[in-house]
């Protein structure tokens, strides 16, 4: 800005907010009188002759108030006013008329192209200090508002992005839950969740099933409710125990217990429940019930004993069959050397009976021995006491 005369440029640099005042007037005696009124050391005044050189200086450094005069040659108050009230770099800086006119019209048409105030001529000092302190005042509160506005706009924004994003995490919680907690009902193993206390805090319906509780019944309650006795429950604590040492799944076969107080073989697959800080809130047990499994070992043991059995008797009815050929040859040719009422002949006739009821016993055996026992799935083979007639 061009001022006037660098002595009536009013400075101070022990101030933090300093307010700007710029006074554009073509009468230098005004100026000065303007300058030395308003002298104070919170105040920057540039005095201005040319109102035309005036307009690039306020826009390139906008002030917190103009004085301007409404009479002046190159360019009159109301075409400036005009043209800074139409720029939005300058249009909310607070305009006051300078003027020598008292009249009505003037200031109606003042007022109507945005100016805030009047001083007229002659200056009364403290009218123009009041005057140009209000405004100033009112000016920078309107500054701080619209900063604020612009704040709590921008802040709203944020908020509103952070809404937004929560929104989003929400509703992929709630699909997350929901697919994890379909998994989790859908399971065949069954699933007991545990707090750090050991009680049961949820179950999915394949435990319900398995030990034969509700979900209700189940909730809040000690797991002891699950093992044969307390006993049995110190020592299935301790074995568990060691997840939580470790810090790993630990699995193992374990003795459970119904509702119905039924005691059946399980396997539990026990695991941590941590937190990302990895803080334990809990243990989450999978649990698979062994008892089919158990059925299927004890008779597939069952089928290889009786296999193992089959295989002895097949072997020793190959070596009895060739004694027994020899004891019936020689029976009968006993017989044909007595007499038929003789005794001896009826005492080898059953001789030869119970011969031929060891040559069918040993057939059949080896028979059975041959086949295994894929024709006799219930593991009896015959009653071989009834093969014959004993006679």
């Amino acid at each position: 800005m061009n001022n006037m005369d660098n002595s009536l440029r009013i400075k101070s640099g022990q101030k933090a907010e300093m307010a700007n005042i710029v006074i554009i007037d073509d009468v230098p005696a005004n100026l000065r009188l303007l300058v030395g009124i308003l002298a104070r050391p919170d105040y920057i005044i540039h005095p201005i002759l040319d109102p035309v050189m005036a307009i690039n200086g306020i826009k390139a450094d906008p002030p917190d108030i103009i004085l301007l005069d409404i009479m002046m040659p190159t360019m009159s108050g109301y075409d400036l006013c005009y043209r800074l009230k139409s720029d939005p770099d300058t249009i909310d800086i607070p305009v006051i008329f300078i003027t020598s006119r008292d009249d009505i019209e003037d200031k109606v048409k003042g007022f109507s192209m945005g100016a805030v105030d009047y001083i007229t001529k002659p200056f009364q000092a403290d009218d123009v200090i009041v005057r140009v302190q209000t405004h100033i005042k009112m000016y920078s509160l309107q500054k701080n508002l619209r900063r604020k506005t612009e704040e709590m706009v921008s802040l709203n924004k944020v908020l509103e992005g952070e809404i937004i994003e929560r929104q989003k995490v929400e509703v992929e919680l709630r699909e997350s839950y929901l697919w994890l907690n379909s998994v989790f009902n859908a399971l065949e193993e069954s699933v007991i969740i545990l707090n750090p206390h050991r009680e049961i805090m949820d179950v999915n319906p394949a435990a319900e099933k398995m030990f034969g509780y509700t979900r209700d019944e189940m909730k809040k309650q000690p797991s002891e409710i699950l093992h044969i006795d307390y006993k049995h429950y110190i020592e299935f604590k301790e074995r568990t125990s060691q997840a939580f040492d470790r810090g790993k799944p630990l699995c193992f076969e374990y003795m459970a217990k119904r509702k119905n107080g039924t005691v059946f073989p399980t396997e539990y697959s026990v695991a941590l429940l941590k937190t990302d800080t990895q803080k334990s809130i809990g243990m989450i047990n999978v649990v698979r019930d062994l008892t089919a499994k158990k059925e299927t070992e004890e008779r597939l043991r069952e089928s290889e004993k009786l296999k193992t059995v089959l295989e002895i008797a097949g072997a020793v009815c190959h070596e009895l069959n060739q004694p027994l050929m020899s004891i019936s040859g020689y029976t009968e040719l006993a017989i044909m050397d007595t007499e038929p009422q003789s005794p001896a002949h009826i005492k080898l006739k059953k001789i030869e009976s119970q011969v031929r009821r060891m040559a069918e016993i040993t057939k059949k055996l080896m028979h059975v021995s041959r086949y295994r026992i894929k024709n006799y799935p219930d593991g009896k083979i015959l009653d071989l006491a009834n093969t014959s007639d004993d006679k």
